[in-house]
C-alpha cells in the first residue's frame, strides 16, 4: 500500500508566472533609468563647459605629451571639469593621438567637443615676426631674438655655415641680402635653439627666392661677359615690370620675357630654379639692389639710384657709396663716417678705396630694390646727393655735384 505525501502548510510556494514578470520588469525598469542617467550625464558632460566664467587663455601643449597629460592640464587650467570623461569623449572620437604641440587659444567656456577639436584639429596660435627692409644680418638675428623666434648666436652660426649657404643657393660667404624682409606669421618656439634658427632662416630665405622670382627667372644662364652688360642686354629687351610694392610682387609676379626651359636646339636660356643661377649674375644683382635700399627710402628714386651705379660702373669710377663703408665697419659703428674710415683701404667694403661693387650685398633689399638693379633707369646722371627735406638730388658733372652738396649743408645747418 503506498502512502501519500502532502506539502507541508509551512513550504513557500513556487514562483508563479506573475512573479517572474514583477522581476523582469523591475530589471527593464532599472536598466532603463541606468541608462537615462547615463544619458543625462553624457548630456551634462558635454554641454557644460569648463568653469561658469568664460575666458580666453592660451593653453601649451610640449612636443611629445601624452593626451592624459594634456587633459589633466586643461582640467588645472579650468578649461575642461572632468578627465575620465574627456578622455572617453577622445575615445569616440578616435582623438587620442591627435594632440599637437603648440600654442592654443582656448576658451574656459567651451564645451569639451569644442575643446577636443581645438587640440586636435585647431589652428595653433601664430604670431607676427617682422623684418623690415634695409637690415643688415645682424639687425635681422637681433630683430628676430627680440621677437622669440631663435637666439642670435644660433643665426649667425648657421648663415655663415657652408653646408646651409650651397643647400640654399647662396653664392656668398654668408646669407647676407637673403633674409627676405617680410612679416610672416609662424609658431613661436618653446625654446629658442639652433633648430628653430634653423625654421625662422630657412622661412626667410625660401621667401627670398619666392618674392624675387619675377627677377631671377629672366637672367641668363650661359655664362660670359661681365654680369653687367649681360644682364643690361637681358633687361633692355624684357617685357620686366616696373618696380613695384612687395604685397603686389607676391600676388602678381612679372612674366619672363622668354619662358624658362630649353629653346630648340636644347640650349637652357633660363633658370628654371634657383640652382640654374650664374653665381656671378646674382652677386651682381644682390650687391646693386641693396645699396640702391639703403642709399633711397623712396621707391620711386631706385631706379634712378641704380641707374648712377651703373653708369660709374661702366666708366670705372669708384661707387663711393657711404652705406659700404659702414656696412665693413661692422656691429661698432658708432653713427658718423670719419675722415679715418673714409681712407681706411683695409675695409674691403670701402668703396672710396677699393673699384667695383662690394664683396657682397650690405643689407635685406626689397623687391622693389631687385627690380631697380635689374632694370636701372637709363640717364647720365654721376652722382647725387640727400636734400634734407627727402629725396635726392642727382648731377651730372661734378660742378652740379659740388652746388647740390653745398644746398644740402645750408639745409641742415637751418
Amino acid at each position: 500500500m503506498t502512502t501519500e505525501t502532502t506539502r507541508p502548510a509551512s513550504c513557500s510556494p513556487i514562483p508563479t508566472q506573475r512573479t517572474w514578470l514583477r522581476w523582469v520588469c523591475f530589471f527593464i525598469w532599472l536598466l532603463l533609468l541606468g541608462c537615462g542617467y547615463i544619458a543625462y550625464d553624457v548630456r551634462q558632460f558635454l554641454t557644460t563647459p569648463g568653469s561658469e566664467e568664460a575666458k580666453e587663455i592660451v593653453f601649451t601643449i610640449a612636443p611629445g605629451a601624452t593626451f592624459d597629460r594634456v587633459a589633466w592640464d586643461l582640467k588645472k587650467a579650468g578649461v575642461i571639469r572632468d578627465v575620465f570623461r574627456f578622455r572617453l569623449l577622445a575615445q569616440l572620437e578616435k582623438a587620442i593621438g591627435g594632440v599637437r604641440a603648440g600654442e592654443y587659444a582656448v576658451n574656459t567656456g567651451w564645451t569639451p567637443e569644442q575643446v577636443l577639436y581645438q587640440i586636435t584639429k585647431g589652428q595653433a596660435l601664430l604670431y607676427r615676426l617682422s623684418i623690415r627692409e634695409g637690415l643688415t644680418w645682424w639687425e635681422t638675428a637681433r630683430a628676430i631674438e627680440a621677437q622669440g623666434f631663435a637666439r642670435y648666436e644660433d643665426i649667425k652660426t648657421l648663415i655663415h655655415d657652408p653646408v646651409f649657404l650651397q643647400a640654399n643657393g647662396i653664392p656668398f660667404a654668408n646669407a647676407e641680402g637673403f633674409l627676405y624682409p617680410e612679416t610672416y606669421l609662424m609658431k613661436k618656439p618653446k625654446t629658442m635653439d639652433a633648430a628653430s634658427a634653423r625654421e625662422v632662416v630657412t622661412t626667410l630665405v625660401t621667401m627670398f627666392w619666392k618674392r624675387t622670382e619675377p627677377v631671377w627667372t629672366q637672367l641668363p644662364v650661359k655664362p660670359g661677359g661681365k654680369s653687367i652688360d649681360r644682364i643690361a642686354a637681358v633687361a633692355a629687351s624684357s617685357s620686366a615690370v616696373p618696380a613695384q610694392s612687395t604685397a603686389a610682387a607676391a600676388t602678381t609676379p612679372a612674366a619672363p620675357a622668354v619662358a624658362s626651359g630649353t629653346a630648340s636646339s636644347g640650349q637652357q636660356l633660363r633658370p628654371a630654379t634657383p640652382a640654374d643661377i650664374n653665381p656671378a649674375d646674382l652677386q651682381y644683382l644682390l650687391i646693386l639692389a641693396s645699396l640702391v635700399e639703403r642709399e633711397t627710402p623712396v621707391r620711386e628714386e631706385r631706379p634712378r639710384v641704380a641707374g648712377v651705379y651703373a653708369n660709374r660702373l661702366r666708366l670705372g669710377m669708384l661707387l663711393q657709396c657711404d652705406p659700404t663703408i659702414i656696412y665693413g665697419i661692422g656691429e661698432t659703428f658708432t653713427g658718423e663716417i670719419r675722415r679715418s674710415q673714409l681712407q681706411d683701404a683695409s675695409n674691403q667694403y670701402n668703396t672710396y678705396q677699393h673699384a667695383g661693387l662690394p664683396p657682397g650685398p650690405i643689407c635685406s633689399s626689397s623687391a622693389e630694390s631687385m627690380n631697380a638693379a635689374f632694370i636701372p633707369e637709363n640717364h647720365d646722371y654721376l652722382d647725387f646727393v640727400a636734400t634734407g627735406t627727402g629725396g635726392h638730388t642727382f648731377s651730372k658733372n661734378l660742378a652740379d655735384h659740388n652746388k647740390a652738396v653745398e644746398v644740402y649743408r645750408r639745409t641742415i645747418r637751418k
